[in-house]
């Protein structure tokens, strides 16, 4: 024998039961994006990576002209600090700091490993929009795993241009 709940009384019709709790949707706002370019000299462009951060619909975007050889890049300190309050007045509200492409962030894997540490900490996400890694890559998870790559990446693409300018000049 099945045992029956006993206000289900079997054979009678049915009958509509107490209202259920509403459970709240959950939170969908829009993640904070906070852009940054970089140039290395005066003479290369800034246009397209700021419109392309533009189209992001990045709520405000840093920019510089400055080699990555300066250990110091005062607008991407900036960045990342703004990025850093708002993460902590909403810790719910994602956070992206966005980049035109990956060479625009460091110079070899090592400031890399420490700029994904930085976020990774922070639980702020890394959006590129150009390059063969466009997409948007959350720190935790699968993605601190696409943050040891990306230092890796960063370290074979800095050596190869090390050795095209090495060989222009011979």
């Amino acid at each position: 024998m099945i045992p029956v709940p006993a206000d289900r009384h079997p054979g009678r019709a049915w009958k509509q039961g107490p209202a259920l709790a509403v459970v709240p949707a959950p939170r969908t706002e829009r993640p904070v994006r906070i852009g940054y370019a970089r140039t290395s000299t005066a003479r290369q462009e800034l246009a397209s990576q700021l419109e392309a951060l533009h189209r992001a619909e990045c709520h405000k975007v840093f920019k510089e002209q400055i080699s990555t050889r300066v250990t110091v890049r005062p607008e991407l300190e900036k960045a990342l600090a703004l990025a850093h309050q708002f993460k902590e007045t909403a810790p719910e509200t994602p956070v992206i700091l966005t980049v035109h492409e990956l060479k625009r962030l460091a110079r070899n894997a090592a400031e890399l490993r420490t700029l994904s540490a930085e976020l990774q900490a922070g639980g702020i996400q890394l959006e590129l929009l150009a390059g063969p890694l466009t997409g948007i890559y959350d720190p935790n998870g699968m993605g601190a795993m696409f943050f040891a790559v990306l230092a890796v990446a960063g370290q074979i693409e800095r050596d190869y241009i090390r050795e095209n300018m090495k060989d222009s000049f011979v």
